[in-house]
């Protein structure tokens, strides 16, 4: 009969938590609507990656000693988990936010699945006794290193996609990263203390959090921030400020004439020749149908700079698809004290719809 040892209850117990929580977080991510398919799917891979790992670490601590004949299978087990682990990051990185460039994380990680097969036959990052007791082997720093080296690459790669999503919020990716490696770090520095896996369960399900939010900020078709997030906006705008506005001119005829297909196409077109001329100053957001707004934060360049810069862009797009239409710009600048950002934004469409009228201040 197994009976649990009076000194392993608490670790008992955080251990039942990780896996409450994992459960929790299995619904969270399965129920979400926001995030895709696939990457929901990777997600609650990682879930129920780390709930075994979770158990097998469980079971394997508080009752190897009880259960010496299954030393072989503890072996086994670990050694999958050691394999397992630094893929979590990976795969989550590259179902997310797919590049080219993944394909260099798969030799660390091709390197250190084959360094856990040797280890089963010759203890290299770990090995167990003949008493069924764990015990770190000679390469487990190489294991830390490859393992802190795949949670990097996550950062990094979280780090690109918040500038293409616009989101500048590092301190979260930060803060979860921190999250993880202190329970990383304290199992590292006391392996009785088992904080490695309850962390790494917190991060990645904090991580998936992250990525909705993220994801629930942003419009679908152009990557631009979306109507939501311009709300959001409107209730605190980071003053001062200038708000521009863009329009396509003609959209209803380009997409009637050329088809819905192009009409898609024709959005995303403006949509990165706007982030290219703007993106570096401040805020960009698809606002409607054809509509987008700007709102320049840094000063270091002028609005009139700016929306010169997007003509130039537009005009060499239609230089390769004369069908791509022009575009029309109106802006208004918001002070300290500003009473109604609305106000604001009307001035700023008046502008946008006399330049569209008149074609005198920035049109394209």
């Amino acid at each position: 009969m197994l009976v649990l040892p009076d000194s392993m209850r608490g670790f008992t117990g955080l251990m039942a938590v990780t896996l409450s929580f994992l459960a929790a977080g299995g619904i969270l991510v399965a129920s979400n609507r926001t995030v895709g398919r696939d990457a929901r799917r990777v997600f609650l891979s990682a879930i129920v990656a780390l709930a075994f790992i979770t158990f097998a670490d469980w079971f394997t601590y508080v009752f190897s000693t009880q259960l010496p004949h299954l030393r072989l299978a503890h072996i086994v087990a670990m050694a999958a988990t050691f394999a397992v682990a630094p893929v979590i990051p990976v795969a989550i990185a590259n179902t997310i936010f797919p590049q080219p460039h993944v394909k260099w994380m798969a030799i660390p990680l091709g390197a250190q699945a084959l360094l856990e097969v040797a280890t089963v036959f010759g203890g290299y990052v770990f090995w167990v006794d003949e008493a069924n007791v764990y015990h770190r082997g000679s390469f487990y720093l190489a294991y830390m290193l490859i393992y802190t080296l795949s949670a990097v690459y996550l950062v990094i790669e979280s780090i690109r996609a918040g500038r293409t999503y616009q989101s500048a919020n590092l301190a979260t990716i930060v803060s979860i990263l921190v999250c993880m490696m202190v329970g990383v770090g304290i199992q590292v520095v006391d392996s009785t203390i088992r904080t490695t896996w309850p962390a790494v369960s917190m991060a990645v399900v904090l991580y998936f959090e992250f990525y909705a939010e993220m994801i629930l900020r942003t419009d679908a078709l152009t990557k631009l921030l979306n109507r939501h997030s311009y709300d959001e906006f409107l209730e605190t705008p980071p003053l001062p400020c200038t708000v521009v506005l863009i329009d396509v001119d003609n959209f209803k005829h380009a997409n009637d004439t050329y088809g819905h297909a192009f009409g898609d196409v024709c959005l995303t077109t403006i949509a990165s020749l706007i982030r290219k001329a703007y993106g570096s100053h401040g805020l960009c957001y698809r606002t409607g149908g054809d509509e987008f707004t700007v709102v320049l934060t840094k000063q270091s360049k002028s609005a009139e700079e700016l929306s010169d810069r997007l003509a130039q862009l537009v005009r060499k797009a239609q230089k390769s698809d004369e069908r791509i239409p022009s575009v029309s710009v109106g802006f208004a600048r918001a002070d300290v004290g500003c009473p109604h950002i609305e106000s604001v934004v009307a001035k700023a469409d008046e502008h946008m719809y006399a330049s569209k009228r008149a074609k005198k201040t920035v049109l394209v």
